[in-house]
């Protein structure tokens, strides 16, 4: 955007994620203006992308209107000219819904130039429909498991198969077929091996192996493939390059009835039985690269439309290369990067450790010389190619390693050692081999051993000595049969090897980590589930460390990471590590299609892993004996090694079920949720989820499906509340070290040399750890103000200024703080404005507005507000969400002269001598510059004069004083009201997806979700009428700037859902009570809003909210501010436009009607009962009266007591109740108490020493 100020751009490059991917994206871009000041507009300019990916940016000054005459979609006659387009060429694809709206225009510029409307025209070639996607478009494979399963292919006499491949990875599978009857053998595959295409077929009467390519083809370019087979001839064709065949035997009819697996036949142990012949199947080394122009028999298959059916995690569309994975050394300890298609590879065999990147420590297995381990096959397995580590110790000459045995078969293949060397022989048929590598290798040191064979090519490593190679002819077609695999020994003590008596690590076969996989199984498995192995384990498992990396810390449960979909459709590997004091709270959640979804979380300090793979919810609680939340790392591995069989590990503690039903893929889509998710989706989670706010302490060493993830850098969705780090060695000095969790109410830890103190200054709370309750006061409706006066030859200069204080207000517009100086024009003022606060100083240059608009604080919770200024920059945080920032561009002042006045509740004019702006409520711990103002103003100092309405609260009693507040209306924390719905943001609110660590953002909202507000009936405590000010509109000093550019302004990782609003009214006049109400629409055309009901109804425009911004951008790591300025005519603010409606406005709420007036008292004193009779009657209708009140009393007590809350039922209810988030929610920090979303559960009635009454809210659906 550029207008007259200056330019301002907003780039959005999420990691990892590109929009050319032949997909439809959805685009918002809001402009938004509000009029701070008399001389002062704030413009907004928000990109939005999916409703996940946002930028933001915003620009201060004196505007005029943003003029333009013509808009162009899709470029310009010459693109290159436009201004502003950086030389971008016109844009090629398909649009759809492109609204304009402004000033009370609404367009739909494509249906206007389709219908020739007045103005509006076309250029060019372009066709008004989209054609649906080509089966053209590219599909990439991302891991070994992903692949995709098509109808079988029909080529019985004859068929055909092209397709185009591009990899860089030198095996793999690209597609495989075979006969659906066990009596045929019929196959067809075309596999990488060694960087050369092979085909294989076989028709029945035997296969056939066609080296395909004559160069290699794992060169990162396209590459042509297309078979044509006639009977028994051939022909492939590469590049070009031809090779013909003909297939063995006299069948001439390929039967192929089972199903064609595209990119690999899926995860481990699947039920697939592989033939030897194909070696990449055997290893299981699925295709990873990208497949286009799949065409069988002559008819285009459209494989990305399969893609999204299937596994849309793991296969996804298009096609593009990224640069060099191994050239940041992502590997640890010393393992071996290998580069890959998009993707590395760490080889950790040669190292004690495993895991993506070589982070977590390998399982080792001690051996006494009469244990061992076996692994029973669920069938006779055949193999033509082996590839084997194992990693060992030892101080023993003798012992064996690792052998294959078949009932009633001498087939065999051991390796074993023998005076120190390591020993290989091979049996098969009536064909023998062995191979010696090494010596001395019983001294006690780890040693590898590696062991591949490739038909009748052997080789055998020991260490990184010289391999032992050798060609050999064995029996049988080089086809090893096997049904058990024998670990250190055999299980009777007959066999001619001894066992092997030592220590075991690494033990790999044909890409299977047997040892991790029997430490994860645990020893419950008792069948194989159809597809898996039984494992036996009768030696020991050493304790793991579980190493630490890439920790981060949640700073706050109201906070979110977003991360791409969890690739777990046929597998599920997860594992993470983690160390908190919180008892509860959602550690991760991936919804997926229909009711498919997976989460883990943390439910009375016990991880519960919870899932649906569609066939009902499935619960695993770890089996730990005392809770987690003891401020240690815990390790938690989360598996899924056989499609119905589940396991979840919490340090090496196995638990596994088993699932029933059908299915057996867990179809996910959208978001992975880390440490939470936002706000308002807590109450549609699925009920068997019972978390109600996020995880707040530290995560580390996150391993999500093979991939190594860091939560700062890896996240699409990031989180300034997410930090880099977490203190690992508090736990060594308990008690005397700092961590962010000792001071409560965000107190900061001041390290001492052998303890450790909390600074409270900024928390509004005292104490020892920020938790107790400091001096408050209580401004009531005959407007109140206290000033604190600084003695004529003490007053300071500030180049630093920090005020913070906690407040309770139901008014919208109302100034908390106001320090003036006594020399000069210069101010600091924080306020309340449209139920935002916002700070504004003036250091003798420009006013510097600074807010927080995703967050509504006039809803009579209980806010803390942070400020701090450092010459013309300053930071503004309310509770514990984003932190806003502000650095204002140009030469600026940077000290306040001479502060003379501090005044709190109001702004005090000397000439009229009159509060104006009015706070009405309690305001408490407030500090100032280190000065707690209250407190001196109870203990009544000289400097502190008190005016009008104002009373000191008792101490401790600003809990019970707030309840009553707290109770009456409820406004959503609503951030930019009614605009864009359904976005997803983190942290807070943080959907920045920046690259300069100052350039933060604001999400906003998108109309239309039809979603709609709990509304949470009016209580109206009986003391006093809540008098809810509008805001005074005044020239001079109306400075309602709203959201700063550098942080999200919403709500902790929670999406604003549309703003209702009841206003209860009074006047200060008691004869004369007024009740409006009224509620803010999502609407795309300027509308006007009028409060029926009230003395004089009034009418205003509403046009796009106004706030005061600057935006940080990066360049080539320089960061520079833009300027861009804009103004709108109209000073009120009421609404916000957007720029799409979907659903047409709900009808309003029912207004709250007023209470019904009493009737006056009858004082008929003058007339008395004379008769006898009448005397009587009197007495018998009291007995009744009086029975009846009785009856009456005794009904509302049981009704009372039946209808009480209760914390349990709290915790399960599945619904938000509509309250604001208030981390600083009095005597909440550090409780531990779980939280309906983000309201204590029980803050109402589970504090034993608090008395008060108890009120439960209630919630309609309107």
């Amino acid at each position: 955007m550029t207008l007259a100020k200056g330019r301002l751009d907003l780039h959005i490059k999420p990691v990892r994620i590109r929009f050319d991917d032949n997909q439809w994206h959805k685009i918002i871009v809001l402009r938004k203006v509000q009029e701070i000041s008399s001389i002062t507009s704030f413009c907004r300019l928000s990109a939005i992308v999916d409703g996940i990916y946002a930028e933001h940016g915003h620009t201060a000054g004196s505007f005029t209107h943003l003029a333009s005459d013509r808009l162009l979609v899709g470029g310009g006659a010459d693109a290159r000219s436009l201004q502003g387009a950086k030389g971008i060429n016109n844009f090629v694809g398909c649009l759809r819904k492109v609204e304009f709206v402004a000033e009370g225009v609404k367009m739909e510029l494509i249906d206007a130039a389709r219908s020739g409307a007045a103005g509006a025209a076309a250029w060019g070639k372009m066709d008004f429909h989209c054609r649906e996607p080509r089966a053209s478009d590219p599909i990439t494979f991302t891991t070994r498991d992903s692949h995709l399963v098509l109808p079988p292919w029909k080529a019985a006499k004859s068929g055909s198969i092209s397709f185009k491949i591009r990899t860089n990875e030198p095996n793999g599978l690209i597609m495989y077929s075979r006969s659906g009857a066990h009596t045929r053998q019929d196959l067809f595959a075309f596999e990488i091996f060694n960087g050369h295409l092979y085909l294989h077929a076989d028709l029945g009467s035997g296969p056939v192996k066609v080296k395909s390519s004559k160069q290699r083809i794992d060169d990162g370019t396209w590459h042509d493939v297309a078979l044509r087979r006639v009977e028994r001839d051939g022909r492939v064709t590469v590049d070009g390059s031809i090779v013909e065949f003909r297939t063995p035997g006299d069948s001439t009819q390929l039967d192929l009835d089972g199903l064609l697996y595209i990119g690999g036949v899926g995860a481990p142990f699947a039920p697939l039985t592989v033939p030897p012949v194909l070696w990449t199947g055997a290893l299981r080394q699925g295709y990873v690269g990208c497949v286009r122009d799949l065409v069988i028999n002559g008819q285009p298959i459209d494989i990305a439309g399969y893609a999204q059916q299937q596994d849309s995690g793991a296969v996804r569309p298009a096609c593009h290369t990224q640069t060099s994975h191994c050239a940041s050394q992502p590997c640890m300890h010393g393992s071996h990067c290998l580069e890959g298609w998009n993707r590395f590879h760490c080889d950790c065999t040669g190292t004690q450790y495993t895991g993506p990147t070589c982070g977590k420590d390998a399982s080792t297995l001690h051996l006494n010389g009469t244990q061992q381990m076996t692994a029973l096959m669920p069938e006779d397995s055949k193999t033509q190619t082996e590839e084997i580590v194992v990693r060992f110790k030892t101080t023993r000459p003798r012992g064996l390693l690792l052998a294959t045995s078949l009932e009633n078969s001498s087939d065999r293949l051991q390796i074993f050692l023998e005076e120190g060397k390591a020993k290989m022989l091979i049996h098969i048929g009536d064909k023998e081999k062995t191979l010696v590598a090494g010596q001395g290798l019983n001294d006690d040191m780890w040693h590898t051993l590696r062991f591949s064979r490739r038909a009748a090519s052997l080789k055998f490593q020991i260490d990184d000595e010289p391999a032992v190679r050798a060609e050999t002819q064995l029996g049988k077609q080089s086809i090893l049969e096997f049904r058990t695999l024998h670990v250190g020994g055999y299980l009777h003590a007959g066999e001619e090897i001894p066992h092997f008596v030592g220590f075991l690590q690494q033990i790999w076969f044909n890409g299977y980590p047997y040892l991790e996989i029997a430490r994860s199984s645990g020893n419950h498995q008792a069948s194989h589930q159809g597809v898996t192995p039984i494992i036996r384990v009768t030696g020991k498992f050493s304790k793991r460390n579980h190493p630490v990396h890439y920790p981060v810390t949640f700073t706050s449960k109201h906070t979110f990471v977003g991360l791409p979909v969890l690739k777990a459709y046929v597998e599920t590997n997860i594992y993470f590590q983690f160390r908190t004091r919180e008892a509860n709270g959602l550690i991760l959640y991936n919804a997926g299609r229909e009711r498919d979804f997976i989460a883990v979380e943390l439910v009375n300090g016990h991880i519960h892993y919870v899932f649906d793979l569609g066939d009902g919810p499935v619960r695993v609680r770890d089996t730990s004996r005392s809770r987690l939340n003891d401020g240690k790392w815990h390790a938690v591995s989360i598996g899924r090694p056989a499609p119905k069989r589940h396991t979840l590990a919490v340090d090496d503690h196995v638990t596994a079920v088993n699932s029933q039903g059908s299915n057996e893929n867990l179809d996910l889509d959208g978001i992975l949720y880390i440490g939470g998710v936002e706000k308002s989706q807590y109450g549609q989670l699925p009920k068997q989820i019972l978390s109600r706010h996020g995880f707040e302490g530290c995560l580390s060493s996150l391993d999500l499906s093979g991939e190594s993830t860091n939560l700062i850098s890896d996240a699409v969705v990031p989180s300034s509340l997410v930090e880099s780090g977490c203190d690992m060695y508090a736990s060594m000095h308990a008690g005397k070290k700092c961590t962010h969790d000792l001071c409560s109410n965000h107190g900061t830890c001041v390290q001492q040399w052998n303890s450790y103190t909390c600074d409270c200054d900024m928390t509004s709370f005292t104490g020892p750890t920020c938790n107790e309750e400091a001096a408050a006061y209580e401004f009531g409706a005959g407007r109140g103000i206290i000033t604190y006066t600084f003695p004529p030859n003490q007053r300071p200069e500030m180049k630093r200024d920090t005020v913070a204080l906690g407040f309770v207000t139901s008014v919208s517009d109302a100034v908390l703080v106001r320090i003036e100086s006594a020399s000069s024009n210069d101010y600091l003022e924080i306020e309340i404005v449209e139920g935002n606060v916002f700070a504004v100083y003036n250091m003798g240059t420009n006013d510097h507005p600074i807010g927080e608009v995703g967050v509504k604080v006039n809803d009579n919770q209980y806010h803390v507000v942070r400020f701090t200024r450092t010459g013309p920059n300053s930071t503004l945080q309310v509770d514990d969400y984003n932190l806003q920032s502000n650095h204002p561009s140009g030469r600026q002042l940077t000290v306040f002269n001479s502060q003379s006045t501090i005044q709190v509740g109001g702004r005090w004019n000397r000439n009229k001598g009159r509060v104006e702006r009015s706070f009405l409520g309690i305001i408490a711990g407030l500090v100032v510059n280190g000065a707690r103002i209250l407190e001196l103003a109870a203990a009544k100092d000289g400097r502190i004069i008190t005016r009008g309405d104002v009373q000191l609260l008792p101490p401790g009693s600003l809990l019970d004083r707030a309840a009553p507040l707290q109770r009456m209306q409820q406004t959503p924390a609503s951030g930019f009201p009614g605009v864009m719905d359904d976005l997803i943001f983190s942290g807070a609110g943080s959907g920045c997806a920046a690259d300069d660590e100052d350039e933060e953002c604001t999400p906003i909202y998108e109309p239309g979700s039809g979603k709609y507000d709990i509304i949470t009936p009016v209580y109206v405590a009986p003391t006093r009428s809540p008098t809810t000010f509008r805001p005074k509109h005044h020239k001079e000093d109306l400075q309602r700037p709203s959201c700063d550019d550098e942080e999200d302004c919403e709500e902790g990782s929670g999406e604003p859902v549309t703003t209702e609003e009841i206003f209860v009214t009074s006047a200060t006049d008691s004869s004369s009570v007024a009740y409006t109400t009224g509620r803010e629409y999502t609407t795309s055309h300027i509308s006007t809003q009028t409060s029926p009901g009230s003395p004089s109804t009034s009418t205003r425009d509403i046009v796009t909210d106004s706030v005061q911004y600057n935006v940080s951008t990066t360049d080539l790591e320089t960061s520079h501010v833009s300027s861009v300025v804009t103004q709108r005519s109209s000073t009120v603010t009421t609404q916000t436009t957007t720029t799409e409606m979907t659903d047409p406005p709900p009808p309003p709420p029912p207004p709250i009607y007023p209470p019904m007036p009493t009737p006056p008292k009858n004082n008929n004193n003058n007339k008395r009962i004379t008769s006898e009779a009448a005397e009587n009657a009197a007495l018998i209708i009291g007995i009744i009266a009086a029975a009846l009140i009785a009856i009456v009393l005794i009904i509302l007590i049981i009704l009372k007591f039946k209808n009480r809350p209760e914390t349990s039922y709290k915790v399960d209810e599945t619904k938000t109740f509509c309250q604001d988030p208030n981390a600083a929610l009095l005597g909440a920090a550090g409780s531990g108490q779980p939280f309906n979303g983000p309201m204590k559960n029980g803050a109402n009635g589970s504090k034993a020493n608090k008395k008060r009454e108890l009120i439960d809210i209630k919630e309609w659906y309107v």
